[in-house]
């Protein structure tokens, strides 16, 4: 292997650690069983919430996690085909 695939690999690899621990951060945070979720943009002048009718708070955590396992299947194909 030469040293700008090992290079790759490598961050790849890191990259796809943090995804994972990520993910199990957000399964343990117990999430999915109630609570709610607010987002905020804050742009150093005024905090702006985002309504959640208009980000799908209802499916948010289901399609959240959907969208963080195909990530990880992505990077995980890009790692095997080095």
């Amino acid at each position: 292997m030469d040293k700008e695939r090992f290079e790759k690999a490598i961050a790849l690899n890191q990259t796809l650690e943090t995804f994972k621990k990520h993910k199990e951060a957000v399964i343990s945070s117990n999430m999915q069983y109630g609570g709610s979720l607010i987002f905020h943009y804050n742009d150093h002048k005024q905090d702006v919430n985002l309504i959640g009718e208009l980000y799908g708070d209802k499916d948010f955590f289901s399609k959240y996690l959907e969208n963080l396992d195909a990530k990880i299947s992505e990077i995980e194909k890009e790692f095997s085909e080095l």
